[in-house]
């Protein structure tokens, strides 16, 4: 499935027929938004919304809606009725009258509005509008005069295997006067809303209500700035989803870890590598207002995160964060200095390495992309081992370094500088691999070359082989519907200690199965979890949701 986020992303189906490049979609979409900025900013416009009346919906009022018909590409503008089917403290849903009792119900409406109004998967705190209003800012009020936001519900339909969750449309944030004049041309209704699915997808699943949550986020940041960069923008609105508590998987980024976080393709791998970052930069540098105020920061991409990292007393610079983030993606490792390199709210698959060596002597050579990363695996060989990395302009070399009989790591960060040359760590016969981390933190391809050669000698013994990953499913677990199994490809088995993330010791579990009770048979609380093995060579992630 593939969502659709912003009303431009829409467009694009419609410009593949005449085989437009990304870069120039990409253009199309941009200018679209600061047209629509241009409109919200004139004289004219203001004085348009200074005569509106506010209109305050009740259940059963009607209303005709302008919307995409996505059944068609390029799709095409119809006018749908609707009717106000519930009312909240933050907004109005309506539901298409075509789409009432068939695709949409009043059981439904209810599922959906307390998800709007009430809860998240997180939190019984708020609901998900209250949530991104509280880490966001607040909802622009454009034409209508009225702070709630519209929640339109209608079969968005599917077009050639492609089905829509929802989306923004930035149109409806000018009049419809200044809406035709837009290029491309288009409708308004004149308010602030979403559109959502009610058809083919399920409208009451938690999944759709996070989309609506990545859909709000794009609005309210246009509000605040309507030109900033596509990978900020959509980055803080997968942190919107993550802050719901139901983020989008976490897939191919890992696998091509060279990618640049402020460049924009429109890869789902994009979408991964910016949920990532900023979900690490609220983890650990997003005390206080941080997020809300890189979104109304009126510049863009990396230099409205450096203004607001000063404004909001960070003392780290952007560069040490964007090191800090690439080392956290390799590691995820909670006991490693104080969790800096560690991801609270997430699960992380393993990253792929560019190169792994095992014999020597070894050389390579390489690029990578500006604000990018590679990580190279160096096995311990039959004698000590020498890296001498060479680079073409001033980078950050990270080596994490694991001992052969524990699970401790340590990180040291080398900065290649004037002479573009370091002499690496050594690797020694106590190490059992290090991991070299090349965060390229510059504007500029990072072109590098390394050597790997033997210092001395140890015997054959004293090599240790990989110890195997335990695994622990389902994950995440509901301990209502069954009991988490611990499953390692070795045939033999250790007990396995569960801690909370305090680490206090939970249960020491002997036979694989966790039926979600302590150490005191009481019931687990929802949360994350974290497991090892006795003699500490592994060690896990559990998420117990209810």
């Amino acid at each position: 499935m593939k969502k659709i986020f912003v009303i431009t992303f829409l467009i694009i189906f419609a410009l593949n027929l005449f085989a437009i490049s990304k870069e120039e979609f990409n253009k199309i979409e941009k200018d679209l938004e600061k047209q629509a900025g241009k409109y919200a900013s004139s004289p004219y416009h203001n004085s348009i919304k200074n005569q509106k009346v506010t209109t305050e919906y009740q259940v059963g009022d009607t209303k005709v809606f302008w919307k995409w018909d996505l059944s068609v590409m390029p799709p095409t503008w119809v006018q749908t009725p609707s009717t106000c089917r519930a009312v909240g403290e933050h907004c109005y849903l309506f539901v298409a009258d075509e789409d009432w009792q068939i695709n949409m119900n009043e059981s439904d409406v209810q599922v959906v509005m307390n998800y709007l109004e009430n809860q998240t998967m997180n939190t019984n705190e708020y609901g998900a509008i209250e949530m991104d209003i509280e880490h966001f800012g607040p909802i622009p009020d454009e034409l209508d005069n009225d702070p709630k936001l519209i929640v339109f519900y209608s079969a968005l339909g599917s077009f050639g295997g492609s089905t829509f969750d929802g989306y923004f449309s930035v149109y409806n944030q000018v009049t419809e006067e200044e809406a035709h004049n837009l290029n491309p041309p288009g409708h308004s209704n004149e308010c602030e809303m979403i559109y959502m699915t009610c058809y083919p997808l399920d409208p009451t699943d938690p999944v759709r209500i996070s989309v609506l949550s990545h859909e709000l986020q794009h609005l309210i940041h246009w509000g605040f700035d309507q030109n900033e960069d596509t990978w900020l923008n959509e980055g803080m609105s997968e942190l919107a989803m993550v802050y719901f508590g139901l983020p989008d998987p976490i897939s191919q980024f890992p696998s091509n870890p060279n990618n640049s976080l402020n460049s924009w393709n429109q890869t789902f791998a994009d979408y991964v590598k910016t949920m990532l970052f900023f979900t690490y930069l609220y983890e650990h540098y997003g005390t206080g207002n941080l997020i809300k105020d890189i979104v109304e920061d009126p510049q863009n991409s990396i230099q409205s995160i450096r203004n607001q990292l000063t404004e909001n007393n960070v003392d780290e610079s952007f560069e040490d964060i964007f090191t800090n983030w690439t080392i956290a993606n390799y590691l995820d490792n909670p006991f490693v200095y104080d969790s800096l390199y560690y991801y609270q709210s997430l699960n992380l698959p393993s990253f792929s390495t560019s190169a792994t060596h095992s014999s020597y002597p070894a050389s390579r050579t390489g690029t990578v992309k500006a604000w990018a990363t590679k990580y190279i695996k160096i096995y311990s060989g039959n004698s000590d081992l020498q890296i001498h990395f060479e680079a073409n302009h001033p980078v950050n070399i990270t080596a994490i370094k694991k001992a052969h009989n524990q699970e401790d790591y340590t990180v040291n960060t080398y900065s290649v500088t004037d002479t573009l040359t370091q002499l690496l760590p050594h690797l020694t016969q106590d190490d059992y691999y290090m991991v070299l981390v090349i965060s390229n933190t510059n504007d500029a391809l990072l072109s590098y070359s390394y050597t790997i050669s033997e210092t001395g000698t140890f015997s054959d013994e004293d090599i240790i082989t990989p110890s195997s990953n335990i695994i622990a499913y389902p994950n995440p677990v509901n301990f209502l519907q069954s009991d988490l199994i611990f499953k390692s490809n070795t045939k033999t088995s250790q007990p396995i200690t569960v801690y909370n993330l305090k680490g206090e010791k939970i249960i020491t579990i002997k036979n694989s199965v966790w039926n979600g009770k302590d150490k005191n048979n009481k019931s687990v609380k929802n949360g994350i979890y974290l497991y090892k093995t006795k003699n500490n060579k592994t060690f896990g992630k559990i998420v117990v949701i209810k």
